[in-house]
């Protein structure tokens, strides 16, 4: 089985929650996003988009890293991060 499950934490809340839908809303703040798969201690990409409400004056953003996943399957995808209006993709892919 290949699957991703993201889970979002606010600064200053103990409780992860699960992004259990292709779009979700939230509320701004401060943010910490982790991947679990059961891809344990594998290579990933890692792909963030932010997309700004305010499109004339910040142009799309895209960023692509590689990390791997610990034995349990997890990986930090954000840091704490604000996140501010507009729209934020997410996504992890094995490599390999």
């Amino acid at each position: 089985m290949r699957y991703w499950e993201f889970l979002i934490q606010q600064e200053g809340d103990l409780a992860w929650l699960p992004l259990e839908s292709r779009t979700t809303e939230i509320l701004e703040g401060r943010y910490r996003v982790v991947a679990r798969s059961d891809r344990a201690n594998t290579a990933v990409e890692i792909a963030i988009a932010y997309e700004s409400r305010d499109r004339e004056t910040s142009p799309p953003r895209l960023q692509k890293r590689s990390k791997q996943t610990d034995a349990e399957g997890v990986t930090i995808v954000l840091p704490y991060t604000d996140f501010g209006p507009g729209v934020w993709t997410l996504g992890c892919s094995g490599l390999g």
